[in-house]
């Protein structure tokens, strides 16, 4: 029985391990009054140069792959009246994955901050909110990556009206 448990031991530990530990926080100033099913997706830039082009584009389609898989059609600019999605992003550090990996104790801990403001046609009133989002731990000190699809889940439950 003895080895039973410790192999149980075992596939929980490398579980845990495998699991991603990032996650964002939404906080909603002014709710979206009709859930989003199409929207026009912006985001700018106000962190002083910290986030590269490269890395703006990437996190640009990570976000609108996330509002897919959520349901919500992501549409090239310029595409008529629809619902315009503008993020800013003002703070953007991967932070040190081989820190994170080492130490576990928060060195090395990559966040990015955002706001976003939603604006639909049929609203007079923007809704907004901001998202946090950061990883301090995870498979080999996580990936960055994994933050960027926790702020567009976050993001996508936010158009959704889902904000519980």
């Amino acid at each position: 029985m003895f080895p039973r448990a410790r192999m149980s031991w075992l596939f929980v530990a490398v579980a845990g391990a495998a699991s991603a530990c990032a996650s964002a926080v939404l906080d909603v100033s002014s709710p979206v009054v009709f859930p989003v099913r199409t929207a026009r997706l912006e985001i700018r830039d106000e962190t002083g140069g910290d986030i590269s082009a490269a890395q703006l584009r990437h996190l640009e389609e990570t976000l609108a792959g996330e509002l897919r898989d959520s349901g919500i059609a992501v549409i090239a600019p310029r595409a008529g009246e629809v619902t315009e999605v503008v993020g800013t992003i003002e703070t953007f550090d991967p932070g040190i994955r081989a820190l994170r990996f080492v130490t576990h104790y928060g060195f090395g801990t990559g966040r990015m901050q955002s706001r976003w403001e939603v604006t639909d046609p049929r609203s007079d009133f923007p809704a907004t909110c901001s998202i946090d989002g950061s990883v301090s731990l995870g498979t080999f000190g996580g990936s960055f990556d994994d933050v960027e699809r926790e702020v567009g889940r976050a993001l996508a439950r936010f158009l959704k009206g889902r904000i519980d």
